[in-house]
């Protein structure tokens, strides 16, 4: 397997160092097709991992590019397992992508967005993997359920009329089930007793049944979590919390649940419902009692980092810009999306994420800076913040300030990188502002992720 981490080819300069440590690595070669790439969406416009081996003067080379991604899945012409984990893991520090997705979730705008950030390939061949590489995807999976349903619990359970059967005394409601009657009380003497069927109305539903059985498999999977002390707590806590709140539900066993929830005001219900049968999916492979197993069966996934880092900055901008529609998440203007609007309190700004590792170093790329660029000269854009003059729209490029540092700088030359710092009125978030020496009213707002 062949083991990465996202932005490889900035960490890592010698690759072939990499394929070297797989045991056939000579036998990928002798392929016909050398290249192979695997991607997120159906399209293909989004890469996820790609790898590219040639051969010049009998001295074997090799390629390899990850992007925003991480998961595990195959490539499908090398037959190669590739597993991908945050940039920030290593031996000191791991990123903790589950407190960020609970952070973000505290939102609940975010229950919208939450389309895209996920992938999971259930249908696939499931690749085996070794049990220390801890899989991101299950805790992310009960991370999303939990909350979700926490959510729904702060709205209140849904109620609705569910079919109900019981073996009444001395009177009928309902239509009474003959054949159980007959077997159960007529040849048993019991002449009083009556077996019935019917409609309730409380929350003793299926759809409640369901996520009460999928809380209560969790703890299962928490044993997994023994070297993640933190993604643990978090988790149980919420735990904790969600399953007090299912005492009036009974308990059925499920293996997966088919449901529409139409009630918009419920429509997260929906939500934990996927979320639910996918954690049901994993749970029936065992993961959770194989972790003292060297190795497990696990499905390919992909998680997209960029979006989840997104959805964290989006709680941060809404924490400060409080009043509703302060904070416009991805509007789209002719084809271009932007990631946000800020106008609150006389603070107007365009302002663009970018989960990438050369921003603590200096000016933006050309292509980024061209990107926000145009963002803030179309009319739309003038029109949603009521600017009526030819002024120029401030712009923010939102970083993570933690990551790595990249090997060679990316390139950068040491003239490309500016100090100068930006005033605190243009200060976005928490963490140093700097405004950009290549353009005007442009800054770099960075941001702290949390690590373990």
């Amino acid at each position: 397997m062949l083991k990465i981490s996202e932005h490889f080819e900035y960490y890592n300069r010698n690759h072939i160092n990499t394929l070297s440590q797989l045991s056939n690595w000579e036998s990928y070669y002798a392929l016909e097709d050398k290249m192979d790439a695997i991607f997120f969406d159906i399209e293909k416009q989004y890469a996820c991992v790609s790898l590219k081996l040639s051969k010049e003067n009998e001295e074997h080379q090799c390629s390899i590019t990850s992007s925003y991604y991480i998961g595990l899945d195959r490539f499908s012409k090398l037959k190669l397992p590739v597993y991908i984990q945050p940039k920030l893991n290593n031996e000191n520090h791991q990123l903790n992508y589950i407190k960020m997705l609970l952070e973000a979730l505290k939102e609940p705008e975010n229950f919208d967005h939450l389309e895209g950030l996920v992938l999971v390939k259930f249908d696939d061949p499931w690749i085996e993997i070794e049990n220390e590489l801890s899989p991101e995807l299950t805790p992310f999976l009960i991370a999303q359920f939990l909350v979700t349903v926490k959510l729904l619990l702060k709205k209140g359970l849904k109620k609705s009329y569910y079919p109900k059967t019981e073996n009444l005394s001395g009177r009928v409601k309902g239509k009474i089930l003959v054949g159980r009657q007959i077997k159960e009380n007529v040849l048993k003497n019991r002449l009083i007793q009556t077996i019935c069927q019917y409609q309730e109305f409380g929350f003793d539903t299926e759809a409640n049944q369901f996520l009460k059985y999928v809380l209560s498999i969790l703890p299962h999977h928490f044993d997994y979590f023994d070297t993640k002390g933190s993604i643990r707590l978090n988790l149980e806590e919420l735990w904790d919390f969600c399953q007090a709140g299912f005492q009036q539900v009974g308990t059925r066993a499920f293996s997966k649940l088919k449901y529409q929830e139409n009630n918009p005001f419920y429509k997260q219900y929906n939500l934990a419902i996927q979320f639910g049968n996918q954690i049901l999916a994993l749970h029936d492979y065992n993961i959770a009692r194989n972790a003292k197993q060297a190795t497990c069966m696990h499905p390919p996934f992909w998680i997209d980092m960029s979006k989840l880092f997104e959805l964290y900055v989006f709680k941060k901008l809404r924490a400060k810009f409080k009043d509703d529609n302060a904070v416009v998440y991805h509007q789209k203007y002719h084809q271009q999306e932007l990631d946000f609007i800020i106008n609150a309190n006389g603070f107007k700004a365009v302002v663009d994420t970018k989960y990438k590792p050369r921003y603590a170093y200096g000016n933006p790329s050309m292509e980024d800076a061209r990107q926000l660029s145009g963002y803030t000269r179309l009319n739309k854009v003038y029109k949603e913040l009521y600017i009526n003059d030819n002024s120029l729209i401030p712009a923010y490029l939102i970083y993570p300030s933690n990551l790595p540092a990249v090997a060679e700088k990316d390139g950068l030359e040491s003239e490309d990188v500016f100090e100068e710092p930006a005033e605190s009125s243009d200060q976005l978030l928490k963490g140093k502002a700097r405004k950009s020496t290549m353009y005007r009213e442009l800054y770099l707002q960075e941001i702290t992720l949390p690590f373990i």
